[in-house]
């Protein structure tokens, strides 16, 4: 769950981040999930450290619709894991992606980054894609704090190791550890169950928004929505680079806070008025997620 100086709070120092991801991680390992409660193998965290760990799935796809994709997981620095809410498959589908949040305690997390390291993921130079990807796969990039410092990883998320006999245990280093490792990441609640405590909703921070011209179903009409910002869309973010006439920007604070209901009670159809001039526009949403890079980047 998909940087820019206006999308979140201020990031206290580095040593105050450490300082309360080991509290936080051992009261967590203290509370009612978990079993353990020590500490992370290494609470040191890099110098404005965004989060513990983000697993990403790189398409090559356009926007907007690459706009919208959010990361699959997000382990935060107080420790939380962040993954993608269910969605009804029905089209038009929600505004918004839902994004839901659960603790995960000092055990667990230091169960990640062992494993991460005897499959040998922080020994080598980050590219354990193989150097078979087809032409337009999706390339899985793993960036984890460890040893205080960042590791920006990439590999084949369809890497499977082939067991004759077990155990079933690729070598360290290879594409296959790392296609192990991300199928246990993305299945958390299979690998590590008893380390994550209860799943509630997600209040993001802010919002990142593509505005573009409306998207229409002459079968699916919708009721349009008034753009609740009084300074319009021409005010909004920055013009698209391809002369559309859209804009991107993204929204925090008391804006978030207005935006916020109507964002969750509107679909991918939904036009949205210029309070400006009644101009219809359409919109692509996405949550804003620590880490998150410029959303617009490459787009205005």
């Amino acid at each position: 769950m998909p940087t820019s100086p206006s999308r979140r709070a201020p990031l206290t120092s580095a040593r105050a981040l450490a300082t309360g991801l080991l509290a936080v991680l051992i009261v967590a390992g203290c509370g009612a999930f978990g079993s353990g409660s020590s500490p992370s193998p290494n609470p040191s965290l890099p110098p404005n450290a965004a989060f513990l760990l983000r697993a990403t799935l790189v398409q090559a796809l356009p926007p907007p619709s690459s706009f919208a994709l959010l990361p699959n997981v997000v382990i935060t620095v107080d420790g939380r894991v962040l993954t993608g809410g269910a969605v009804e498959a029905i089209f038009p589908g929600p505004l918004v992606y839902p994004v839901n949040q659960r603790p995960i305690s000092a055990k667990g997390w230091s169960t990640i980054v062992a494993a991460a390291r005897e499959a040998g993921l922080l020994a080598g130079n980050g590219d354990f894609t193989g150097g078979s990807l087809a032409p337009g796969a999706a390339v899985a990039r793993l960036q984890l704090v460890a040893d205080g410092k960042l590791y920006d990883l990439k590999g084949d998320p369809q890497k499977t190791f082939n067991c004759i006999a077990a155990p079933c245990i690729p070598p360290a280093g290879s594409p296959e550890a790392f296609g192990l490792f991300w199928n246990k990441l993305t299945g958390l609640d299979a690998w590590i169950p008893n380390e994550l405590g209860r799943e509630v909703g997600h209040a993001p921070s802010g919002y990142a928004v593509l505005v573009t011209k409306p998207q229409t179903d002459p079968n699916l009409p919708q009721p349009a929505k008034a753009w609740p910002l009084a300074a319009g869309f021409k005010a909004f973010g920055k013009p698209l680079a391809d002369g559309s006439g859209g804009r991107c920007g993204v929204v925090t604070g008391a804006d978030a806070a207005t935006l916020q209901p109507l964002f969750q009670s509107a679909n991918q159809l939904t036009p949205w008025t210029d309070p400006a001039d009644g101009s219809p526009h359409g919109l692509v949403v996405r949550v804003l997620l620590p880490g998150d890079e410029d959303p617009c980047a490459g787009l205005v």
